[in-house]
């Protein structure tokens, strides 16, 4: 299970959103481009234009974020569908399960940086995946400038900074570069 002492904050004048509540899923809410990945998943040749698309329910009593995840394999769209449940007394920490056709997958993740303009997510080891970070914007493209933003905000987190050579860019389909 992920230890809520490893997150360092955020860097800059943005807030780090310290409790999971309300605020977390609303700031979490919406479109965002995965534009680095550690997940062999993601880094497969034929993979590209990856989203993901999150979107507030409720679940009996619980608030819960809906998780379409969009990407263009092999020249088609396809996507995965879950939901993210708030774990209990582990702060910024989601147990993804999948839905439909992926509904016997199961993962932790863990949201160390969020800010208005990306975010970066610690995801757990599974029996498929490694220990990886994803790091999404809410641009499909971003400039050379925020990237080394986010990298540098990476490599001030103890934690995260482990798993930054293994991140790999992710292609965009119709992206165009910005200085």
């Amino acid at each position: 299970m992920m230890n809520e002492n490893k997150m360092d904050g955020l860097l800059g004048s943005e807030p780090f959103i310290e409790n999971l509540n309300d605020d977390l899923l609303l700031a979490m809410e919406g479109r965002w481009y995965l534009q680095f990945s550690g997940c062999p998943l993601w880094q497969k040749s034929g993979i590209h234009t990856v989203s993901f698309n999150f979107h507030i329910r409720h679940k009996g009593e619980d608030l819960v974020l809906e998780d379409r995840v969009e990407y263009i394999k092999n020249g088609k769209m396809r996507f995965r569908l879950g939901f993210d449940y708030p774990v209990e007394g582990i702060r910024n920490t989601f147990k993804w399960k999948g839905k439909g056709a992926n509904r016997t997958f199961r993962n932790h993740f863990e949201v160390t940086i969020i800010n208005e303009r990306f975010m970066v997510l610690f995801f757990e080891k599974t029996l498929t995946s490694p220990t990886s970070i994803d790091i999404v914007t809410r641009a499909k493209t971003i400039t050379k400038e925020m990237e080394d933003e986010i990298y540098l905000a990476v490599s001030r987190n103890s934690t995260l900074v482990q798993y930054l050579t293994d991140v790999e860019k992710i292609n965009h389909l119709g992206a165009k570069i910005r200085d």
